[in-house]
């Protein structure tokens, strides 16, 4: 599972004309220990997925994906910083949980 990142996810046309998703993620490791994914989602199933869910896609949501093709990629600043290039090959959107409302009991 991992939960979307502050960067707000981009939706648009990739170089071949197809409609593509890019989006920030974070696999969350360990309490003090997160991974940042960037992710590309290319074809009719991404812009699917962008229809149905593009208000939900929000800093924190959580997302069940299914990834390829993945490359570790190290930038270099001050401290160097590490990201995880993947395509997806399937993507799922997971609601928050509400929590129950209390029922009142009859009198």
């Amino acid at each position: 599972m991992l939960f979307l990142s502050r960067h707000r996810p981009q939706a648009g046309r990739a170089r071949c004309g197809a409609f593509q998703v890019l989006l920030q993620a974070y696999d969350r490791i360990d309490t003090h220990q997160t991974e940042l994914w960037q992710i590309t989602w290319t074809g009719p199933a991404a812009q699917r997925f962008w229809q149905q869910h593009e208000r939900d896609l929000k800093p924190g949501a959580a997302l069940q994906v299914t990834l390829e093709r993945a490359r570790l990629h190290t930038i270099f600043t001050r401290p160097p910083q590490s990201a995880v290039h993947a395509r997806v090959i399937s993507m799922e959107y997971v609601p928050r949980v509400q929590p129950a409302k209390p029922q009142l009991q009859p009198a």
